[in-house]
């Protein structure tokens, strides 16, 4: 797990590095004549970069950035990203929920099993009278006994927590 932020410079390296993979993968497919592998890796990867694309129209900087670098930073889980956002979110929600998203992100990730396949999915709903970001952590890690800390701003519902599944939403608080 990398504690830094990334300067442009480098996540532009990193961006790179990804893309250039990724062609890789796909030039790979072609030279295997296996045509149809090749077609659905330029689907998932045209399907990746429009749900990155979508998260700036959340116009919560902070949280998009941690949501875009957080393959990066947690590198024991694949991370992936669905959204519907039609309008702006509250700007007052953005370091509240790129807090919480780090700090259950490090609890897990400190925990992981290492031989264990760990997906994290992330969606978010963002409306005029709505906003829900649904975190789900699927694969296998130890008991986490520490709870998150409250924030005024947004309010966490747990669905379930286990140690094979995490998965809770955080909303706008409509209180105060």
């Amino acid at each position: 797990m990398t504690e830094k932020t990334f300067s442009i410079n480098e996540a532009l390296r990193f961006a790179r590095h990804d893309f250039l993979n990724q062609l890789q993968l796909i030039k790979m497919n072609i030279d295997l004549a296996r045509l149809e592998d090749a077609k659905a890796a330029i689907d998932h990867y045209s399907t990746e970069a429009k749900a990155f694309y979508e998260l700036s129209k959340m116009d919560l900087p902070r949280t998009t950035e941690w949501l875009q670098t957080a393959n990066w930073r947690f590198p024991g889980f694949q991370v992936s990203i669905s959204s519907n956002i039609e309008s702006d979110c509250n700007l007052l929600l953005d370091e509240q929920v790129q807090d919480v998203l780090e700090q259950t992100t490090k609890l897990l990730h400190e925990q992981l099993n290492p031989y264990t396949e760990q997906l994290l999915h992330i969606h978010i709903v963002c409306n005029p009278t709505t906003f829900k970001l649904t975190f789900d952590a699927n694969g296998e890690w130890e008991p986490i006994q520490q709870e998150l800390s409250k924030e005024s701003q947004v309010s966490l519902t747990h669905e379930c927590k286990t140690t094979k599944n995490w998965r809770f939403h955080i909303e706008e608080s409509k209180e105060g």
